[in-house]
């Protein structure tokens, strides 16, 4: 008995610490909107409730603890409502109106890749790049939308340049031009003098990609590429490219000293007189080392500028941005329902509406917004082997228009994947709340 009492008093106390937040949605012309989301979050817990407009325009949140509150209300083909509520102990809350306002006509949406994407689509197109279709070409950026690239990438484009073929067999006929000539004499004639011009010629490719355009540029953090100019006056462009052997775009987009492509000469110029013949040796091998580091950057800037983008092989056409984002397959949809569905039998299978729960995104663009609508088809049935009282939802042939794509949804993440439809009923009604999941990749045009 006293348990009894207690649990009496325990309900009228919580009743009497709770409230509800209640209210209607219209639109400018003050008729109700049907199927708005409407989502409320609790300003110190961030907890979050919601719930949909049913056909009279009309929302409630009936159980809601004292405090600050942040109301937002999406509905498709309006702008986005957001209002502060303040729910205080012992007092009725007011019902709420709200008008929604028509959304623009259209809204401009940057699709750009995130960077570390971009880099990647970026690295694929530099590596398909050579001079008259056959040197490779691959520090090159063509790309006014560049992304730095990371140290592995940096080390990827190195590496597929010096093992690339046609600068090992440029170094083995230099080193049969040096054999003819007996250039470094000392290596001597024959297989042996051949073989250790040859190592010579490819260790200096070696050492001046890794070091020079790789190890050094990675530990100082700047990008090793030429960024192609191509636009402005004659005088600006030789400008640029004079300048831009003096300094280099560092990876945090800003122009920096070129530490790393002077130190990078100096120490793989260093490093050859390992295997170059003592009698090749200079004194002033690291001061002419530094002077002819500027002057071939320059000219060779200039080349770049002017000449090599005619002469080279699958330069990208324009900048490298997501123009169609890819809506993957598995992308999970969160949908609420619009009508009071738990309570429904077989008789009343048919279409349904839902509206979307969350925004969807892809390569960092909003593609559909919280409050979209989407359509399917409903049926029950029950088992009278496992409960003949119980009713199993199922939907078929959901859909969901995204950037002017008709999207079908499916019940499972994975393509064969099997078991029933989960779902849960909201707090309020009978509305239910599931997630469905796109039903194979979509290619999308880019939103307006």
């Amino acid at each position: 008995m006293r348990f009894g009492l207690a649990a009496t008093l325990g309900m009228l106390i919580a009743a009497q610490a709770s409230a509800q937040i209640a209210g209607a949605v219209t639109d400018p012309s003050g008729s109700v909107v049907e199927g708005a989301l409407i989502t409320l979050i609790n300003g110190a817990s961030l907890q979050k409730h919601t719930t949909v407009t049913g056909p009279a325009g009309a929302f409630q949140f009936p159980s809601v603890e004292p405090g600050s509150y942040l109301l937002t209300i999406a509905a498709d083909g309006f702008a986005t409502w957001t209002g502060d509520v303040v729910v205080r102990l012992h007092e009725r809350q007011p019902l709420l109106s709200v008008m929604l306002r028509v959304a623009p006509a259209s809204t401009k949406v940057d699709v750009t890749l995130p960077p570390r994407e971009l880099a990647v689509e970026q690295l694929k197109a530099e590596e398909k790049q050579r001079l008259l279709g056959v040197f490779p070409h691959y520090f090159v950026n063509y790309d006014a939308n560049a992304a730095p690239l990371t140290a592995a990438q940096k080390l990827q484009l190195g590496w597929k340049t010096i093992f690339d073929p046609v600068p090992i067999l440029f170094s083995a006929i230099g080193a049969g031009i040096e054999q003819a000539r007996n250039s470094y004499h000392e290596f001597g004639q024959g297989t042996e003098g051949y073989a250790k011009r040859f190592g010579a010629q490819y260790a200096d490719d070696v050492n001046g990609t890794i070091i020079g355009h790789v190890l050094m540029h990675s530990v100082f953090r700047q990008d090793p590429r030429y960024f192609y100019k191509g636009t402005g006056s004659f005088r600006s462009r030789v400008l640029y490219a004079v300048a831009t052997a003096f300094v280099c775009k560092g990876d945090n987009g800003h122009w920096q000293p070129d530490y790393s492509s002077v130190l990078g000469g100096l120490a793989s110029g260093e490093i050859s007189t390992l295997y170059y013949p003592h009698s090749s040796r200079t004194g002033l091998r690291l001061f002419h080392n530094v002077l002819l580091g500027f002057g071939g950057r320059a000219s060779g800037n200039l080349s770049e500028e002017f000449l090599m983008k005619y002469i080279t092989t699958h330069v990208p056409k324009a900048a490298m941005r997501l123009n169609h984002p890819v809506l993957r397959e598995g992308t999970p949809m969160s949908l609420i329902s619009v009508e009071d569905l738990t309570s429904k039998t077989a008789k009343d299978a048919g279409p349904v509406t839902f509206v979307l729960a969350n925004d969807i995104e892809a390569g960092g663009a909003v593609l559909a917004k919280a409050g979209a609508k989407a359509y399917g088809e409903i049926k029950y049935s029950s088992d009278p082997a496992v409960d003949a009282e119980a009713t199993h939802i199922g939907l078929q042939n959901v859909h969901i228009k995204v950037s002017g794509a008709d999207v079908t949804l499916r019940a499972t993440k994975t393509r064969n994947g099997a078991g029933p439809l989960e779902y849960r009923r909201l707090e309020d009604s009978g509305r239910i709340a599931i997630t469905l999941y796109v039903a194979e990749s979509v290619k999308l045009a880019p939103p307006q």
